[in-house]
């Protein structure tokens, strides 16, 4: 899935719950933009940026 914008914030939301989220991974230098706007990816990639 190619998430951004406001979908990606709304996809994050959705899977982070309250733990929250940021916009970049400690496991990995990419942003979050790079790896869910620019190429697809999963909701298991999105669950790597919360909290």
């Amino acid at each position: 899935v190619h998430l951004c914008g406001s979908h990606l914030v709304d996809a994050l939301y959705f899977v982070c719950g309250e733990r929250g989220f940021y916009y970049s991974s400690n496991r990995n230098q990419k942003g979050i933009v790079e790896q869910c706007c620019h190429k697809p990816c999963s909701i298991y990639h999105l669950e790597g940026y919360c909290e």
